[in-house]
């Protein structure tokens, strides 16, 4: 209400100020332009005044917005570290197999929170420009998404050569592309499908038996938000994230799919690869 107040003000005080001076001088084309001249210095006083009243309330909720969500990490980390330390005493007097199954799922529901902060973190410090690449194996990131999805698969068998081969990326991104393509490999596959993972000449494959996608499907599989199916879960952003990371780092990525065949992902990591 403010704003367009301001705004209606600023308005009549111009076509006022105009009017005097085609009133008092009558109109002509040097008038014209001291009036233009008089009005530009104006118009962007008022324009800076206006946006700083209009924005100004919006900078500030974003500011108490981030550093809430920095204090909010900070502090989720201390209850984290103590639900790991006393998970560990109890497993470790606990002899009862039940018991120690259930202390398990504490740590496994601890161990995806530890996961959410991580993703978090990432997020925030991406945002702001501070992720560092670093040398890593990139078998090791693989075989972590596979441990991972390993429970999801049910019937879905995963099968994965280990690789030995290093790269310099942002690591903490790679791990969210091999995820999202290994858990999308998983979750449109079919029951009693496979996923196998392989490294060819540089080139990380995740082909899977699953359902496919049509001509439609692959034209928008890499926007953000876009889902073929919209009763499935998530929210259409990983095969995003994937494109994303691979723009950002050079590394080329294909892909070939068929209704009712399955998908072939790959991601050429030759172009980021580190020799010994």
């Amino acid at each position: 209400m403010k704003v367009l107040i301001f705004y209606v003000v600023t308005f009549a005080a111009m076509a006022g100020l105009m009017w005097m001076v085609f009133e008092t001088f009558g109109y002509s084309n040097r008038n014209f332009l001291i009036v233009i001249a008089m009005l530009l210095p104006l118009s962007l006083l008022f324009g800076y005044i206006l946006s700083k009243t209009a924005l100004e309330p919006l900078f500030v909720t974003n500011d108490l917005l981030d550093r809430l969500l920095k204090d909010t990490l900070h502090e989720l980390n201390i209850p984290l570290s103590t639900i790991f330390a006393n998970v560990s005493m109890l497993k470790r007097n606990e002899t009862d197999p039940r018991k120690r199954t259930q202390l398990g799922r504490i740590e496994k529901a601890g161990e995806n929170l530890s996961e959410l902060y991580e993703d978090l973190d990432y997020f925030i410090k991406k945002e702001i420009g501070s992720v560092e690449r670093e040398t890593f194996d990139l078998g090791e990131v693989v075989e972590r998404s596979v441990t991972k999805f390993e429970e999801m698969a049910n019937d879905v068998s995963i099968q994965y050569e280990p690789m030995d081969f290093r790269v310099e990326a942002d690591r903490r991104g790679c791990q969210k592309a091999v995820d999202n393509l290994v858990g999308n490999a998983i979750k449109y596959n079919r029951p009693g499908g496979s996923v196998e993972i392989s490294l060819q000449d540089g080139w990380l494959v995740i082909r899977d038996s699953g359902v496919g996608m049509d001509d439609t499907t692959i034209f928008h599989i890499f926007d953000r938000y876009y889902q073929s199916d919209l009763s499935a879960s998530g929210y259409g952003i990983g095969l995003h994230i994937v494109k994303t990371f691979c723009d950002e780092h050079g590394i080329e990525i294909k892909m070939d799919s068929k209704r009712g065949e399955g998908t072939t992902f790959r991601l050429n990591f030759a172009s980021v690869g580190v020799r010994d």
